[in-house]
């Protein structure tokens, strides 16, 4: 479970090593009013002593009980400070003491103790916590000395963690949302679950809580972790189920009767993967472990499991869903409303010739760019729409197709001038970290100092970019007057919202370390048209659903209207994309579009329709218009003057399949190279979104709604 590499939210809490007691836990500041105590309520400290009170006594509880497996250390070999934690099966009841570890390995209450200390204590990897703090418990004899120790071996003996859904979205959350909700999250996760079902049944199964203050990933691959994980009993390492399968694969030990030629294929596919991930079987004191060091674990109870799965299965039985994915349910719903609603059938091709009984408007593009080259490189039409016209109906015909749609007057709605003196008036002090396109040249400025040279193009050097912004920090929290008017502005706010009914992301528990989905602000000079510019934004996919919003472009260099120049390919062309990049450049990374290197200039773009037939949505973006970026569909950017941009992430019930994929995709590349850790967390996220709509329901039903 490796610490953050990619922002401020760590995978765990960061911690002080030294400390011999734990402190409190300082809560999240949240802006909805405090739920359930008054103000003559118990105060925070007295909440403190009593959630001690019921660990100490679950602790008490836990200690009379001798577990069912035990283990010892026993050296790797002779001479060696490596040692294996080995299971004794226990044929008569033992007389000894069993005592919880209930502070970190390395506090002054256990630091000169003789047993391993894990991975992130001996490290002391920021942002990192103890991986047996709680689920690991020390066997004394009567004079105090460690004869062994075990693990949490059923989910009674965990402390309970309680999640707080939210309880209010944009709208309020009716039954067709919940109905919809929960029959896409059952689809996708049934099989998971019934998966985990199986793995909560393996001998020495080890019960961790679900983390709600830290973001649980697997120690290799970074993706986050679910469900049918896999820990070492000696440094505390968490592998998820595929990164598992190959530590077996390359270290379980082969039968008696194995050829020279299968010893030396397994060696030499060992020889592979560590020259790719030298780390990739690390353990504790520079020794290697294997699958024989490791136990499954789990989060969950198996009455919750096996309740869950039953619900799941009925609901899908009653609906006709199959549960391989929630594809069939969307479909269906797709179908249904275009026969109610014929004009929203049209491909993006056809878009400025809609079918003569449309109920909606069709704009065609009313903007030349200033180059003719782009006129002579074949392009997809994307579907352009008016905001007043495009309803959430219309909105989902096409999007359940994967394609991008452009909203034309979305800018309209916002009441602030998101303008460069907007920004230096308000923000113009604030220390800032700018990026050149070209060569990736960093510098830090004041933000005054960026946005000063917004429409000022003569003399100016290179083209410098303020991404992410705001870099650390939560949007809302930065800019909260900005954070209200995007998202009072954005169209189709059901999906799009933070708080978005349809959003599945809306659902996360504000007590967790939830996915960090924007809004995010993009600010970057014009980029020049040069053949080998590497673009403002370079060819990549997200994972999830996303809305960019032009919310200011000056003027051109030559005074025409400002824009930036969109190319978005379809899902369905990655692999000839990806085909293409590999035989035209040099690209260092194991993915030639997740490295994000690579810029397709006009050159390129053409050189990829004739040889392979792709071609994009080739848009071009001006002030107050929005488009829609599909999750999966690669795509880049260059702007073609000074633009300030915003954008948000969310993640559709038309796309979950999407992000599922892209997952899988981003964690083939961690498994070689430790690359971008897996914040979308989409089966938590799903999971979380079952529990809550359950919640809702439950609700409504003793309100009688």
């Amino acid at each position: 479970m490796n610490p953050d590499r990619t922002g401020p939210q760590r995978k765990r809490g960061v911690i002080s090593i030294e400390d011999a007691e734990e402190p409190p836990k300082s809560k999240r500041k949240l802006s909805a009013k405090p739920r359930g105590k008054t103000a003559s309520g118990p105060n925070k400290r007295s909440g403190y002593t009593h959630k001690k009170r019921s660990e100490a006594a679950q602790t008490a509880a836990l200690s009379d009980r001798i577990p069912d497996n035990m283990y010892t250390f026993a050296p790797r070999s002779k001479g060696n400070e490596g040692y294996d934690v080995v299971r004794v099966k226990l044929t008569q009841r033992i007389n000894c003491m069993r005592d919880i570890q209930t502070s970190r390995c390395m506090s002054n209450r256990y630091r000169h103790e003789g047993f391993s200390k894990c991975v992130a204590c001996t490290r002391r990897w920021q942002g990192d916590t103890c991986r047996f703090q709680n689920i690991r418990s020390f066997l004394r004899d009567s004079g105090g000395q460690l004869t062994g120790m075990s693990f949490t071996e059923k989910a009674e003996d965990l402390p309970q963690v309680l999640l707080d859904y939210p309880a209010q979205w944009n709208i309020p959350l009716d039954k067709a949302h919940i109905d919809e909700t929960k029959k896409i999250s059952a689809a996708a996760l049934l099989p998971t679950l019934r998966e985990e079902l199986e793995h909560i049944q393996l001998d020495e199964v080890v019960y961790r809580p679900r983390e709600n203050e830290v973001r649980a990933t697997c120690d290799t691959c970074i993706t986050s972790i679910f469900c049918c994980s896999w820990m070492c009993r000696v440094c505390g390492r968490e592998a998820c189920s595929d990164c598992f399968n190959q530590i077996k694969a390359l270290t379980i030990e082969l039968p008696a009767g194995a050829s020279q030629n299968e010893i030396d294929e397994r060696s030499a596919r060992l020889e592979r993967q560590l020259h790719l991930n030298p780390g990739f079987l690390s353990c504790l004191k520079r020794h290697d472990h294997g699958a024989r060091h490791f136990s499954p674990m789990t989060r969950f109870a198996r009455s919750e499991l096996e309740t869950t799965i039953q619900a799941m299965e009925k609901l899908l039985l009653e609906d006709g869903t199959t549960a391989d994915g929630p594809s069939g349910f969307i479909e269906r719903r797709s179908n249904h409303a275009s026969t109610s609603n014929r004009s929203c059938s049209p491909t993006s091709d056809d878009a400025s010739s809609p079918s003569s009984d449309s109920d909606i408007t069709l704009v065609p593009a009313d903007f030349s760019p200033p180059v003719d080259a782009f006129s002579e490189i074949p392009s997809h039409e994307i579907m352009r729409f008016k905001d007043s016209e495009l309803t959430e109906e219309n909105f989902r015909q096409f999007w359940a197709k994967g394609q991008p749609l452009l909203v034309m007057d979305a800018g309209k709605k916002l009441k602030i001038d998101w303008s460069p003196e907007y920004f230096m008036e308000e923000y113009g002090s604030q220390s800032c970290l700018i990026i050149e396109c070209q060569t990736e040249e960093s510098k830090r400025i004041t933000v005054a100092e960026f946005f000063r040279d917004f429409g000022n193009y003569e003399g100016r050097e290179g083209c410098w970019k303020l991404k992410d912004w705001p870099p650390e920090s939560d949007f809302k929290t930065a800019f909260l007057e900005l954070y209200n008017d995007f998202s009072q502005a954005v169209p189709i706010p059901n999906y799009v919202r933070r708080d978005g009914v349809l959003n599945f992301a809306s659902h996360f528990p504000l007590n967790t370390i939830g996915p960090d989905l924007g809004p995010k602000m993009y600010n970057a000079h014009a980029n020049r048209e040069d053949v080998g510019t590497k673009g403002s934004t370079r060819l990549h996919m997200d994972m999830a659903d996303a809305l960019n919003l032009m919310a200011y472009a000056a003027p051109g260099p030559n005074g025409e209207e400002g824009c930036a120049a969109w190319d978005l390919f379809r899902a369905e062309d990655s692999g000839a994309i990806r085909r293409f990049l590999k035989s035209e450049f040099a690209v260092t990374g194991l993915d030639p579009i997740h490295s994000q290197q690579v810029y397709l200039d006009d050159e390129k773009r053409r050189q990829l329709y004739q040889e392979y037939g792709v071609k994009s949505f080739r848009v071009y973006q001006k002030a107050g218009e929005a488009v829609f970026i599909p999750a999966g569909c690669a795509h880049q950017v260059r702007n073609l003057s000074d633009c300030i941009k915003v954008a948000v992430d969310f993640v559709s019930p038309e796309n979950i399949e999407r992000c599922e994929k892209l997952t899988q995709e981003f964690r083939e590349v961690n498994y070689r190279q430790a690359w971008k850790e897996d914040v979308l967390q989409l089966r938590t996220m799903m999971w979380f979104a079952w529990l809550s709509c359950c919640q809702q329901e439950e609700k409504m039903g003793k309100n009688g709604a």
